[in-house]
């Protein structure tokens, strides 16, 4: 982990994103006032079940959700303190790759099949860097060097389908640092890969933003893969924050009872083998969240109030945070922090 810098260097602010034709009456609200902050050389993690608004936060960011069935309704996006919605397209383009990479969750889907690995990460510094092919070439297999990939200089030639699934997603990280960007979004780039080669992903990419002092957003359904490198994890449930925290406090102290819930469904060595527990119930339709907590319906402890009022993201008194750094959005935070993770998941 490292040292994060004072000012911020991507700022969102209450972004809110819908999906549908509201003329049809058909809306699903798929982010719901998402705000979090990134410095340099810091390390977010978000959290979540599928279909919490996740990766539709990073390509709002990124800049790739401008058009339907996608449609932003509300909020700010700041990088270095430049506003990003409404700006001109050319712009957006600009700083992708250059300023904010992404890396993609599918290695195989996002490269070309048709085109060997060196040169779709040649690309860029041709086009970007008026490279030369054979200079662009070369600075290609450098960055397939530089993420570890054996016999870069011959391998740069290969195609996707030549490369296992660990190595696609190291070519996938090689591409994404071709321009030195400033931050970086990481999209599930562990998915579909070996235990032991997830480990080796997350250290490459833990070192890469140490040396680099680049920000890093890391968007995982692991809690587990995320113990080692996040500097802080903000934790996402039908279209909003529902608790962020710096990474020990929220492993020492989850406040939000869907926090606890993940924690309690990963399977632990010192269980004792049995059924895992995991989470009653399914996430809520975006298209018809239900009043106030949107967590309620899955929650053992939802009261009266739970139904009815929507809980705002609040600081706690954390013993372990700094400052006012963990916040949740529970009527009845106080309650769980410190509480054992069966005193939460029973009433």
């Amino acid at each position: 982990m490292t040292e994060t810098a004072a000012a911020p260097l991507l700022e969102v602010s209450d972004l809110r994103v819908e999906f549908g034709n509201p003329r049809h009456g058909d809306v699903a609200s798929v982010l719901n006032g998402v705000s979090y902050q990134v410095s340099a050389g810091e390390t977010l993690a978000v959290l979540g079940e599928s279909g919490s608004g996740k990766s539709v936060t990073a390509q709002t960011v990124m800049g790739i959700l401008d058009t339907p069935p996608g449609r932003i309704t509300g909020g700010s996006v700041r990088f270095k303190g430049e506003e990003l919605l409404g700006a001109d397209p050319e712009r957006r383009r600009l700083l992708r790759g250059e300023s904010m990479a992404m890396i993609f969750q599918d290695a195989l889907s996002a490269l070309n099949p048709v085109y060997t690995v060196g040169a779709q990460i040649a690309e860029q510094f041709r086009f970007r860097r008026g490279m030369s092919r054979k200079d662009a070439m070369v600075k290609a297999a450098e960055l397939l060097d530089l993420v570890k990939i054996p016999n870069a200089a011959q391998r740069v030639r290969e195609y996707p389908h030549q490369f296992s699934g660990g190595m696609r997603q190291r070519a996938m990280i090689a591409m994404s640092l071709a321009l030195d960007p400033e931050l970086l979004i990481a999209d599930e780039p562990t998915t579909a890969l070996d235990v032991t080669v997830q480990a080796q992903i997350m250290e490459l990419l833990d070192e890469l933003c140490r040396e680099r002092t680049m920000g890093m957003i890391l968007i995982t359904h692991d809690l587990g893969v995320v113990a080692e490198v996040a500097d802080r994890i903000a934790v996402m449930y039908a279209g909003r924050i529902v608790e962020e925290a710096d990474a020990a406090s929220l492993y020492a102290h989850p406040a939000h009872p869907y926090t606890r819930g993940l924690m309690a469904s990963v399977p632990r060595l010192d269980g004792g083998g049995g059924q895992l527990d995991p989470i009653p119930g399914l996430p809520p339709s975006l298209s018809a969240i239900p009043p106030g907590c949107p967590f309620h319906p899955r929650c053992a402890h939802a009261e009266d109030r739970c139904r009815s009022e929507l809980p705002s993201l609040r600081a706690l008194d954390d013993p372990d945070a700094t400052g006012d750094d963990h916040r949740a959005a529970c009527h009845f935070a106080e309650r769980f922090v410190g509480a054992s993770p069966e005193e939460v998941l029973t009433p």
